[in-house]
């Protein structure tokens, strides 16, 4: 199922099937759900972190409460136990996108690259159910696999400086949302007024979790500066709904 690895004197790395699928990804997620859970339990103690990734989990602990004897017979005693169902429901949510060309500064260079119009990248990219394979790069940016081929573009030659806050970009492969203003890369063609990382929310900061899903949804200007109001003034409903493999 995993093998371990140490990671310096306070971590070990649990590395699993070295492939990118949502498979092997809720295996990782179910693990860390497993763990967590005897945590809860107070089956043990000297945990401090578990951090997911794509086909790995980092374990970190305090030496001082758990020895690594200890943390390894845990570990090979949980693996029978270990099932995907052990996950949470999956959740997905909503996440207006507005494609205008004011946010999309690179949606006329994608949409050429591809052969698309403009209609048919909105449609190809709001199409998808995302999965949230991890958070990483900065706080919040989610990892989604479930982008269209036809919309597979290079990075940007020469990265920008500044990349606002919600911008939603492609680089290769892959797709995603820029959860605070930073240096970027990526393709821009669209932006969200919703807000991804709130760093003063200390029990939820980021909006989403690994092994959610998310779905765009393509809206105006006019929508998006209106949302964004709302979003302000804390009283924006976000469209959360269970995921049930459409």
């Amino acid at each position: 199922m995993f093998s371990v690895h140490f990671s310096g004197s306070k971590a070990v790395l649990l590395r699993f099937e070295q492939e990118i699928s949502p498979k092997i990804n809720a295996l990782v997620l179910s693990t860390e759900a497993r763990i967590q859970k005897s945590i809860d339990a107070n089956e043990i103690y000297g945990i401090n972190e578990l951090v997911s990734a794509y086909a790995s989990l980092l374990i970190y602990f305090n030496p001082c409460i758990l020895s690594l004897n200890t943390l390894l017979n845990f570990l090979e005693s949980i693996k029978k136990d270990i099932k995907i169902s052990d996950q949470k429901a999956n959740l997905c949510i909503e996440i207006p996108l507005c494609y205008d060309e004011e946010f999309g500064l690179d949606l006329e260079f994608v949409c050429k690259h591809n052969n698309l119009s403009k209609e048919e990248l909105i449609h190809l990219h709001t199409k998808p159910y995302y999965l949230v394979f991890m958070l990483g790069f900065m706080a919040g940016f989610p990892y989604l696999g479930g982008l269209d081929k036809r919309l597979f573009t290079p990075r940007l030659s020469s990265p920008r400086t500044k990349i606002e806050a919600g911008s939603v970009g492609i680089a290769d492969k892959q797709t995603g949302v820029y959860p605070i203003s930073s240096p970027g890369g990526w393709q821009i063609i669209a932006r969200t007024p919703l807000e991804f990382f709130n760093k003063d929310d200390e029990e939820n900061p980021t909006l989403l979790q690994a092994g959610m899903f998310l779905k765009f949804k393509a809206i105006s200007k006019d929508e998006f500066y209106d949302i964004k109001e709302q979003v302000v003034k804390k009283v924006y409903q976000k469209e959360i709904y269970e995921y049930k493999n459409h």
